[in-house]
């Protein structure tokens, strides 16, 4: 680079010093010398006023000066004005090395005296107005040719880049701004130059008033472009902030709605097909109270963009809120497609996140639904989805797609809500009860209360169509002291019969955080006089899995009364088995799911003699629900289990049903609990209803 400098400046510089040498009197004298000083002056004066334009090269205002001396002079004594006169901020603060300051001077004075020889070759300042202007427009692009070749020259041995590529990079984006720009700078000149020529040098000082002022015009709209690019950023980044979640990188809820407006919009229009998941990272709550929320924090930044690079291009991912994620797949062709990109999703949560140094497993559920198959709305879409993922979460699955069978809050359910305590008035809940029979001697242990709703335009109705939503309300409590008070008068009127055997009744979480509930029961059990003994309350487990000891107060209150606790769905709660030691309870109820397959799966027929010896270990009275069929009957007293439900003894009945189907049949009379010494393998007696 340094030899290149070299080669360019030598050569000029011995040029000027031959024709110095060669004509000392056409740089002699004060009458040549003091318009040579005064053209310097200008020059540099202007040349310090660089003109702020977006172009990867400064460009300065002193072009017309140089191109006026270029037509007014000579080409020596152009470019020895030019060489002088040429000024670069940087070399007076020292940030050019002294060679290259000299190059810089010399490449425009080299432009200079091409475009001084060019002019004076096909015109003269005296010849009309349409042989000077073209000619002078061909000087100045020939001396920019000149000053650009040796410029770009220069970037490529100092870069190392091709010509072509520095020359393309010179004029990004500014090429129409440029030659407009220059071209009229260039008649510019010859305007300054004439007149020059007619009154001598204050025409300069004329001349350079109008271009300090387009200085500060050309600056102040520079000033101008940068405060809108400036502000042109902070729109992009608050917009982006709008529309991104700052924890995760990802789109958030209100882009993801969007989009998915969008995208209904297009499927809608070219009869195509989309689908829409919703995903809940599982347990992120025990892992937030555990391990702080910045943990948890730090898990959703590693899991979001992880899950993210699973899908494909045209799909989105975006992060709802909390631990929740949306993803939205375009051109569906069919259900399997969905299904694949769910389960790339969970493929992307097989290994451990580490956080904190800590590996930490994560799983998650999924929700899936299609448009149009399940809703034309983006936010009746949404909806199903939800339903679906929550549905994941309860099978334990990795994912669900909607259906309508799944979905306990359609809008025609919703109607119930309010119809439910004129059904309490009206009658229209009804107790069924299911009997449960002792293995070792087969007798009627027990029964199991279940309620029914007998709606006048819906029909029959399972607590699976409407508890799901009274859980939510106040009408909870008035309908569970009802269920109470109606199975207890029961009892009571059997009871005046000989008949008295204990009842269960399942009972909702929301109740057991009520504190006065143990007090309602004792007073119900006092209002018809039913031994306590007699009561039994089924809670399920998934809840005391989850309650972290919320509902203590209330069970060991239901204890004190009396009444049995038992755990229903036994199996099901994943979690560690401390609140048998840590609650009143004497029986568990083994899960329907496991025991009626138990004779095909080894599986569920392991898991239910494990429980079965698990509940006799721990001294608690052992129920298998579910129970379908005789042989499955048989094996379960072989194992030892104390009582059975299930189809094939009974299927739930209406009261007086159950009374029928009760007195027809040998009982134990006052006594809840068979002796051990009472039991024996007793089959054969019990008959399928």
């Amino acid at each position: 680079m340094r030899a290149y400098e070299c080669f360019v400046t030598l050569p000029l510089l011995a040029f000027l010093a031959f024709e110095i040498w060669q004509d000392p009197s056409a740089f002699a004298g004060w009458s040549v010398v003091l318009p040579i000083l005064v053209w310097i002056a200008a020059i540099m004066i202007v040349d310090l006023m660089p003109v702020p334009m977006a172009m990867s090269f400064d460009f300065s205002l002193s072009f017309p000066l140089e191109l006026s001396v270029a037509l007014l002079y000579p080409p020596p004594i152009a470019a020895l004005i030019v060489f002088l006169g040429s000024a670069d901020i940087r070399e007076f603060r020292r940030q050019l090395p002294p060679l290259t300051a000299i190059f810089v001077r010399a490449q425009i004075a080299l432009a200079v005296m091409a475009e001084s020889q060019v002019f004076r070759g096909f015109a003269h300042l005296d010849d009309d107005w349409f042989i000077v202007g073209p000619v002078v427009l061909l000087a100045a692009l020939v001396g920019y040719a000149v000053n650009t070749f040796l410029v770009a020259e220069w970037q490529t041995l100092k870069m190392r880049a091709r010509l072509d590529a520095i020359l393309r990079d010179m004029h990004s984006g500014v090429l129409g701004e440029f030659v407009v720009s220059y071209m009229g700078l260039a008649l510019f000149s010859v305007l300054v130059a004439i007149t020059t020529e007619n009154i001598g040098l204050w025409a300069i000082a004329v001349f350079i008033a109008p271009l300090a002022f387009a200085w500060q015009m050309l600056h102040r709209t520079h000033s101008l472009k940068i405060a809108s690019e400036e502000l042109a950023e902070k729109q992009r980044e608050n917009e982006y902030q709008a529309f991104h979640d700052h924890l995760t990188g990802l789109p958030n809820r209100l882009l993801f709605r969007l989009r998915l407006g969008e995208a209904i919009e297009e499927a809608a229009a070219e009869g195509g097909r989309l689908a829409v998941m919703l995903m809940d990272l599982d347990h992120f709550k025990e892992i937030n109270d555990a391990l702080g929320h910045h943990v948890g924090d730090q898990l959703l930044a590693a899991v979001g963009p992880r899950l993210a690079d699973t899908l494909r291009e045209d799909d989105l991912m975006a992060r709802l809120g909390g631990d929740e994620f949306g993803v939205l797949v375009r051109d569906v062709n069919d259900d399997a497609t969905a299904i694949a990109i769910a389960e790339r999703l969970m493929d992307g949560l097989h290994h451990p996140v580490s956080v904190d140094e800590l590996d930490l497993d994560v799983s998650a559920s999924i929700g899936i639904t299609f448009f149009p198959d399940h809703a034309q709305d983006a936010d009746t879409l949404l909806r199903h989805a939800d339903v679906a993922m929550y549905a994941s979460k309860d099978a334990g699955s990795t994912y669900e797609v909607y259906d309508e069978i799944i979905d306990t809050h359609k809008p025609e359910l919703m109607k119930l809500v309010s119809q439910v305590r004129p059904a309490i008035d009206d009658g229209q809940f009804r107790m069924y009860l299911q009997p449960k029979v002792r293995l070792a001697d087969g007798r009627v242990a027990g029964a199991e209360a279940l309620i029914r709703w007998h709606h006048p335009t819906l029909g029959l109705l399972v607590p699976a169509d409407f508890i799901p939503m009274v859980e939510k309300t106040v009408l909870l409590q008035p309908l569970t002291h009802w269920a109470l008070n109606d199975v207890l008068r029961a009892w009571r009127r059997w009871s005046e019969d000989g008949i008295r055997i204990p009842v269960a009744v399942n009972v909702s979480p929301r109740t057991l955080l009520d504190q006065d509930f143990p007090e309602v029961v004792s007073r119900l059990l006092d209002r018809w006089g039913v031994p306590p003994r007699f009561l039994k309350l089924e809670l399920t487990e998934n809840f005391l899995v989850a309650d972290s000891g919320r509902s203590d107060a209330v069970l060991n209150g239901l204890s004190q009364v009396g009444v049995g606790l038992s755990i229903d769905d036994f199996g099901t709660g994943f979690s560690s088995l401390s609140y048998l030691k840590r609650l009143p309870i004497e029986e568990i109820k083994i899960d329907r799911s496991f025991v009626s397959h138990m004779l095909e799966r080894v599986d569920d027929f392991t898991i239910v003699r494990a429980t079965v010896e698990l509940g006799k270990n721990l001294g608690l009275r052992v129920v298998a629900e579910g129970v379908q069929d005789r042989d499955t009957f048989d094996r379960l007293g072989d194992f030892g289990c104390d009582e059975a439900q299930g189809f094939y003894i009974a299927k739930p009945l209406e009261a007086e049903e159950f009374w029928r189907w009760l007195s027809s049949r040998e009982m134990s009379v006052d006594t809840p609990e068979p002796q051990a010494a009472e039991r024996s393998k007793v089959r054969g007696k019990l008959r399928a209803v």
